[in-house]
C-alpha cells in the first residue's frame, strides 16, 4: 500500500498494486462512493491525489459518498479544515448498544477515509428513537468509543426514525489532521 498525496482538501489518496492494476483502499472507496475499483498503471503517471477527490473547485468543498440523491455521505471543508460525516445508522443490529457500535465504527472508517480520526471530533448529534428507554444503551457504546482526553460537544435527543428498526442515528462534524 502507498501514499499516492494528498489534494488541498487535505484527503490522502491511497492505493496498492495488485496483479498489475492500481486498486483504490476501501476506505477511499468508501468515502467517494464513486471511483472505478481499478485504474491501470498507465494511469499512474496522471493520477492524483486530487484528481482523486475532484479537484480544488466549489471554493475548497469537497463532497463525498454522493450515490444517494438526498445528501453526501461526507463533505469535507479544505478552507476551515472542517469533515462534516452525514448520520450515520445501524438498522440491521439488535439493540441500541450494537448499533451504536456500528454506527461508531462507520464514523471511524470515514473520519479514516477524510485524513482525520474521533481525537478531533468536535462536535457529535445523536438522535434516538426512544431516550428513555434507549440513552443508558447508547451511552455505554459512546463511552467505550470516545477518546476521553478529547471529547467534542454533544447533543441527544428522541426523534422518530425514517425507519422503525433505525434506534439512534449520530452525525459528527471533526476537524483535519493538520
Amino acid at each position: 500500500e502507498s501514499e499516492l498525496g494528498r489534494c488541498g482538501c487535505g484527503l490522502r489518496a491511497l492505493a496498492a498494486v495488485r496483479r498489475g492494476k492500481m486498486v483504490l483502499t476501501p476506505d477511499l472507496l468508501r468515502l467517494t462512493g464513486s471511483l472505478p475499483r481499478t485504474l491501470r498503471p498507465s494511469s499512474l503517471s496522471r493520477l492524483s491525489a486530487r484528481a482523486l477527490c475532484g479537484g480544488g473547485g466549489g471554493g475548497g468543498i469537497q463532497r463525498f459518498g454522493t450515490g444517494d440523491p438526498r445528501m453526501s455521505g461526507t463533505v469535507l471543508h479544505a478552507k476551515s479544515g472542517l469533515v462534516f460525516i452525514s448520520g450515520q445508522t445501524a438498522a440491521d443490529e439488535d439493540g441500541v448498544r450494537a448499533q451504536t457500535a456500528a454506527v461508531l465504527r462507520k464514523v471511524d472508517e470515514r473520519l479514516a477515509a477524510a485524513g482525520t480520526d474521533k481525537s478531533r471530533v468536535l462536535q457529535a448529534q445523536i438522535w434516538l428513537k426512544d431516550i428513555e428507554s434507549d440513552f443508558a444503551g447508547m451511552n455505554a457504546s459512546w463511552m467505550d468509543w470516545i477518546d476521553p482526553a478529547n471529547k467534542p460537544a454533544r447533543a441527544t435527543t428522541q426523534a422518530p426514525m425514517a425507519r422503525s428498526s433505525i434506534l439512534v442515528e449520530v452525525m459528527v462534524v471533526a476537524a483535519v489532521k493538520d
